[in-house]
C-alpha cells in the first residue's frame, strides 16, 4: 500500500475541515486524537544580550496569542537570530528577513531607553511572523505601529486582528516561504 506524503498546510486544512464536520454532526473527536500540531519557529538568543529575557518573553506572548506557530530557543544558531547592538544616534532595531520566521533581528541598545523593551521585541518578532509596519498616525493598541504611537506607549500585546493576520498567514504559508514586500528567500 502506498503512502501518500500531503503538504503540511493541506494535512492541517484537511484536518480542521474534519473536526467541524464532527462538529457540526454531533461526533467527538476519536480517543487520543491529536490536535494539530503547531509550526515551530527556532531562534537563537546567542547575540540577544541584554534582550535576551526580553525576547523570550515576547515569545511567549506570540506563542499564547497565536497557537499555531510556537517560538522555540535554541542554543546553537538558527535561521532566524536576534542581536543586540549599538548605534551612535542610540535608535534603530529592525529586522532582515530570509523568508516567514528566518533572518535576523536587530535590537538597538538605544530603543530600551526610550521605548519598552517587550514592545520592541514583539514588534519585530511580528514582522518576522509576516506582519508589516503600519507608520504615522497607528495607534497604540497595535504592536505593529512601533514607535510611531510614541514612547509612552506601552502595550506589547498583539491585538485581535494582528493575531488573525499572523494565523491567517500560517495557515496557507510555511516558515520559510516569502513574507509580502520582502525579497524572495536566498536559495529559493
Amino acid at each position: 500500500m502506498e503512502v501518500l506524503k500531503l503538504p503540511r498546510r493541506v494535512a492541517s486544512l484537511i484536518s480542521a475541515l474534519v473536526c467541524v464536520g464532527a462538529a457540526v454532526v454531533g461526533v467527538g473527536s476519536p480517543a487520543g486524537a491529536a490536535e494539530s500540531e503547531p509550526e515551530v519557529i527556532p531562534i537563537d538568543l546567542i547575540l540577544a544580550g541584554s534582550y535576551a529575557n526580553t525576547v523570550r518573553d515576547a515569545m511567549e506572548i506570540w506563542n499564547t496569542a497565536v497557537p499555531g506557530i510556537k517560538f522555540v530557543e535554541e542554543d546553537t544558531p538558527t535561521a532566524l537570530r536576534v542581536k543586540e547592538y549599538t548605534t551612535a544616534t542610540g535608535t534603530g532595531s529592525h529586522v532582515f528577513l530570509n523568508g516567514l520566521g528566518r533572518g535576523w533581528i536587530y535590537l538597538e541598545t538605544g530603543d530600551a531607553q526610550v521605548y519598552r523593551p517587550s514592545r520592541i521585541a514583539v514588534h519585530e518578532l511580528g514582522h518576522a511572523l509576516s506582519l508589516a509596519d503600519l507608520g504615522p498616525g497607528s495607534p497604540c493598541s497595535k504592536v505593529m505601529s512601533g514607535g510611531w504611537a510614541g514612547p509612552e506607549c506601552l502595550n506589547d500585546q498583539p491585538d485581535a486582528e494582528e493575531v488573525a493576520e499572523v494565523a491567517s498567514f500560517f495557515a496557507s504559508h510555511d516558515v520559510g516561504d516569502q513574507v509580502p514586500g520582502w525579497p524572495p528567500p536566498s536559495g529559493s
